[in-house]
């Protein structure tokens, strides 16, 4: 099997983001670096000329994220002692647009994420993060869906 220097994996806080962090951890040996990549959207608002307002409480949520990221990577630590891990913070864009970024910007080698398994109108709205960064990534992505 090959060896991975790199995994990135998207994390936000689901289970299905979990599930992801433990096959990346399968996949990986004592000596790669997996990130746990957490995007913060904040709120906005539109005001009817077109301009936009970050809601009140902007940085609140930003700060939230972060301690929440800290104390995930504590019970990562405790659960997974033996594999190498950091995290990375990104605020207020379209999470397949950063994940891309990010992954082509610092070179990860693989990109292990979590599928929300969204059909129909929802997709439709919502779009499929997963879908895009395994169009746009220029190295492997592994799309798992939860049980």
């Amino acid at each position: 099997m090959r060896h991975f220097k790199s995994i990135l994996c998207p994390y936000d806080f689901s289970e299905f983001s979990d599930e992801a962090l433990a096959y990346a951890v399968k996949l990986a040996d004592a000596d790669t670096q997996i990130t746990l990549f957490n995007i913060i959207e904040l709120p906005y608002l539109v005001d009817p000329i077109g301009f936009n307002y970050y809601d009140h409480k902007a940085e609140e949520i930003k700060e939230h994220s972060e301690a929440a990221m800290s104390k995930k990577m504590e019970e990562v630590y405790q659960k997974y002692p033996n594999h190498q891990f950091d995290i990375a913070l990104a605020v207020d864009k379209d999470p397949a647009v950063l994940i891309i970024e990010k992954q082509q910007k610092d070179q990860y080698e693989l990109v292990v994420m979590g599928s929300h398994g969204r059909k129909g109108l929802e997709r439709l709205l919502m779009g499929s993060v997963a879908e895009s960064v395994l169009r746009g990534a220029d190295c492997p992505v592994i799309i798992i869906k939860h049980k």
